[in-house]
């Protein structure tokens, strides 16, 4: 082979090599939009259902068809600081609703609230401020911690907005061992 074949061969397959990262780098962002991402869990306040350093996949889907299932673990911007902090919450109360802390226990529009997914006698304790009863308007959510007495959620900071969802946890993909998709309990 000529030196100029050898040349031309060479940028050809840069070239090639080169589209295809291009175009692997495009396919990765559309996944990471508008399909779904990975959440690493930092901190006690989903325990004892998720565990500190556990990777999740999170569906971005919901975030354009605003379909959101009461119960639902959550990935969202914390409210006080959402260009850094992310946060995993459970769904609890959806707009229009009524959620008030009651007797260590949380009520949604009058009833109690069937956690099952919580430690036996896992009491909820009122917010910082002494708020009790919160009512969602248009577009906001309340979200607490499975690990009631280790959590800072809408108890502490309020209520948060749709523009914090990021979207709901479906699947535990790391460690190994706690591979699964995730369960929404029944309310």
């Amino acid at each position: 082979m000529a030196f100029w074949q050898k040349l031309f061969y060479g940028a050809s397959v840069a070239y090639e090599l080169g589209r295809a990262f291009i175009l692997l780098v495009v396919a990765l962002l559309i996944v990471h939009y508008f399909l779904a991402t990975i959440f690493v869990i930092s901190g006690p306040s989903m325990e004892s259902n998720f565990h500190d350093k556990e990777i999740m996949l999170v569906s971005r889907i919901n975030l354009f068809t605003n379909k959101f299932t009461r119960g639902e673990p959550m990935v969202l911007k914390f409210p006080g600081d959402p260009k850094r902090k992310k946060y995993i919450k459970r769904l609890i109360g959806l707009p229009g609703d009524t959620v008030e802390l009651r007797s260590g226990q949380i009520w949604l529009n009058g009833r109690q609230l069937p956690e099952g997914y919580l430690d036996k006698g896992m009491p909820t304790t009122p917010a910082q401020n002494g708020q009790t009863i919160w009512t969602l308007g248009r577009n906001q959510y309340f979200l607490v911690g499975d690990n009631r007495l280790n959590s800072a959620d809408s108890r502490d900071w309020g209520i948060a907005e749709r523009s914090d969802m990021l979207g709901p946890v479906k699947m535990i993909i790391f460690p190994p061992s706690r591979f699964q998709f995730v369960p929404v309990p029944p309310y």
